[in-house]
């Protein structure tokens, strides 16, 4: 009888070392399969961009993941083109046109009104450099068109003073399709300046 159970209990012992082998065995494979499924996902988002003879590594996402920056940064650049007015006509004329690409016939109106009221022969006339800082772009990604405002601050530079007003601006931002003068893809529309604050001198000495 101690023989029988004896011989009961290597076989309990026997079935449960081979359902514990099976069951590794399973994890194992399964663990396996979902490592080289993630390894070759990750390896389709790898990207090898040969510059020069040199291969630079980059990586595939989805576009809507960096759209906001991306916004960001149309809303900055148009403002730098637009606002950076050098004391040259070919070059604000030129700052304009790239501007042009980045917004709709809003800018242009604003554009014109500014040279009707003799605003840049102003400042090559009186050799002003006039540059644009960035201070704060909101946009609002969740209802479209995206609403957007920018505080941004306008300096202007003369060899005896220099002049800052401190500015904001509203429009809305719509998908458009992406091209070399306009890489984003976005265009603003309904442009306008909402704010602006007294001017403030400071004497160069």
């Amino acid at each position: 009888m101690k023989e029988l159970l004896d011989l009961e209990k290597g076989h309990q012992r026997a079935r449960v070392l081979v359902i514990t082998v099976v069951i590794g065995c399973l994890l194992t494979c399964i663990i396996s399969v979902v490592m080289a499924y993630k390894h070759s996902a990750d390896a389709s988002r790898r990207i090898f961009v040969v510059n020069r003879g040199v291969a630079l590594e980059a990586f595939s996402a989805n576009v809507m993941e960096n759209r906001p920056a991306e916004a960001i940064f149309h809303v900055t650049r148009f403002h730098e083109l637009f606002f950076t007015n050098p004391p040259d006509a070919r070059s604000i004329e030129a700052n304009y046109v790239k501007a042009s690409f980045l917004a709709d016939e809003s800018v242009k109106m604003t554009f014109e009104r500014l040279k009707e009221d003799s605003f840049y022969q102003k400042l090559i006339q009186t050799n002003t450099n006039q540059k644009v800082v960035v201070e704060d772009v909101e946009v609002d990604m969740k209802k479209y068109p995206y609403k957007v405002r920018t505080v941004f601050k306008v300096i202007q530079e003369r060899a005896t003073n220099k002049i800052t007003r401190l500015l904001a601006s509203e429009a809305s931002l719509v998908d458009v399709t992406r091209s070399e003068v306009n890489p984003q893809g976005f265009l603003l529309r309904n442009f306008r300046i909402t704010q602006r604050s007294d001017a403030k001198e400071e004497i160069i000495r």
